[in-house]
């Protein structure tokens, strides 16, 4: 019986350990004393050393940024009732290496400057959208010419032929060409000679995702990788 006692004494300890856990450092300039991923207690006082910045994210998905010299609590945001807890989701993302710093192309390479771009000059399959309207994207280099564009939904055998003009960079979807999510298509963009293809699949962000952070974990889930780096390095 003290046996069981104590096990179940060292259990609720336990649970209240992780609970107690209610923010996850996501940057860090210290990553010896901070390393991303680390779940920290607002209710213990922290001690950050002068010249280092940590970025935190709560349970609730808000962020906050401390530049030391500090010692002392955290305030943390009230937590929502019945709201997941997204530091400790992060936590398992960041500590599993799913998201890490973008390896960083050749010095001629672009990356698209808006987060919901879909990229056509990569084989990368998976992105997130979060309007009705998708805008598709290739690098300058690759737009002084005007291509010819054919999407196709592998599914249904339904495509769309368009002409990419000259000096753009962005397209939208063709409209008669209905999305449907999570579905694959084939993208092939040939312009005079050269000819890009990739499989793509589209997932649209629901519309109650209440913080850029719980945006971050619903992207992993999906296998939007790129640009949720993208998002996870403005949480600021």
């Amino acid at each position: 019986m003290r046996y069981l006692f104590s096990l179940l004494i060292g259990v609720t300890m336990l649970v209240g350990q992780v609970y107690a856990a209610n923010m996850v450092v996501v940057h860090s300039n210290n990553i010896q004393l901070f390393p991303k991923g680390q779940l920290l207690d607002s209710q213990h006082a922290l001690n950050i050393p002068i010249n280092t910045e940590i970025s935190l994210v709560f349970e609730t998905g808000g962020v906050k940024t401390i530049v030391g010299p500090y010692k002392g609590r955290i305030q943390a945001p009230k937590r929502v009732k019945n709201s997941e807890n997204v530091a400790a989701k992060l936590a398992s993302i960041l500590q599993n290496g799913q998201l890490s710093l973008p390896k960083l192309r050749p010095a001629i390479s672009e990356t698209p400057k808006d987060v919901w771009y879909v990229d056509v000059s990569t084989h990368k399959r998976h992105y997130c959208v979060s309007r009705n309207s998708v805008t598709l994207w290739r690098p300058q280099r690759e737009s002084q010419n005007a291509g010819d564009l054919s999407i196709k939904h592998k599914q249904t055998g339904e495509q769309a032929q368009s002409v990419w003009p000259a000096r753009k960079s962005t397209l939208r979807w063709p409209n008669n060409l209905p999305i449907v999510y999570g579905s694959t298509y084939t993208v092939e963009l040939n312009t005079r000679g050269h000819s890009k293809f990739k499989k793509l699949v589209l997932y649209q962000l629901p519309n109650d995702l209440p913080t850029k952070s719980h945006k971050v974990v619903w992207m992993v889930g999906r296998g939007c990788i790129p640009q949720a780096n993208m998002l996870l390095a403005s949480l600021r």
